[in-house]
């Protein structure tokens, strides 16, 4: 019995171990997408340009998978509906995100969309999906005290426009992870991913056709068309990576840990933009990963629907 019960929390350690890598690998992918992004636009390319792009790249980079794994792209039509508002959710989060860093600081913006996981906590936890501990809830409170001190630099609060938009990205952005999560769990990531990409295309080629100004500008050097690539692949290396992470140890585990994105985007800007972390900034990076590591070493043995 003893044996048993070694063994069966030896392949749980062993399970959690492999989610926990998957999110953290996907947080490294997902940090080089602020810069990629950067430089295309500096060397030409506008917005519009960068997202569909990264639609497509992800779409091209995903149907060798599908080929080689002998599945069809396309999905059940059960499905279809769920995909769509999901795919809707990823759009209007970005769009309400580059929205309001017209109106407000950089920072605030990508302080009020990294509180979209305290929403999947609360969610999971009410419904008995993951329940989340008292420990595990102060460790939640500890990671919003590190991401602002991380961007306590950049923190300017503008407009109450600007706020609502910040607001209704973190919303979007908890609504997608939740949908896109569930529909991984039926479908799997990459079917998923796949998707979600075909119709963001859609979606965002149907949005040129109205009158907001918007117009594809494309990268004018080298630099930038690597740049461009760039973004799309591990913007799709990302999202892949944490949603098989989400089957693995859970939507609310993985959602926490992805905190840690703002800090490997902050490394990433230091080795390729030449910027650098202030005193407050790096008290943060510490109080986000000691939060991190008390989050996992007291997390909650009761979870269900993993």
């Amino acid at each position: 019995m003893c044996w048993m019960m070694w063994h069966e929390g030896y392949k749980g350690g062993l399970r959690d171990a492999h989610g926990i890598t998957l999110v953290v690998i996907s947080s490294l992918c997902i940090a080089f997408v602020p810069s990629a992004a950067k430089i295309s636009m500096n060397e030409g390319a506008s917005l519009v340009a960068l997202l569909i792009s990264r639609c497509l790249i992800g779409a091209v980079l995903l149907l060798p998978v599908i080929a080689v794994q002998r599945h069809t792209p396309l999905i059940p039509r059960k499905f279809l509906a769920k995909t769509i508002i999901a795919a809707l959710f990823n759009v209007a989060m970005i769009g309400c995100l580059y929205g309001a860093v017209q109106l407000v600081d950089v920072g605030l913006a990508i302080l009020i969309l990294y509180m979209f996981p305290i929403g999947i906590a609360i969610s999971s936890h009410v419904s008995g999906r993951q329940k989340v501990n008292a420990a595990q809830w102060g460790a939640v409170a500890g990671l919003l005290a590190g991401l602002l001190l991380l961007l306590l630099d950049t923190l300017q609060f503008g407009s109450l426009n600007g706020l609502l938009l910040c607001f209704g990205s973190m919303f979007c952005a908890m609504l997608y992870t939740m949908m896109s999560s569930d529909l991984a769990d039926s479908l799997g990531s990459v079917l998923v991913n796949l998707q979600n990409n075909i119709w963001s295309f859609v979606i965002l080629s149907l949005v040129l056709f109205f009158p907001l100004g918007l117009e594809i500008a494309l990268p004018e050097t080298t630099k930038g068309w690597i740049a461009i690539l760039s973004n799309g692949t591990f913007y799709l290396l990302g999202y892949w990576l944490f949603f098989e992470g989400c089957r693995v140890i859970g939507v609310t585990r993985a959602s926490i840990l992805t905190l840690v994105d703002p800090l490997f985007a902050a490394v990433v800007a230091i080795l390729f933009l030449d910027q650098h972390l202030s005193s407050f900034e790096w008290i943060g990076f510490v109080i986000i990963l000691s939060a991190l590591l008390v989050f996992e070493i007291r997390k909650s043995g009761k979870t269900a629907g993993l």
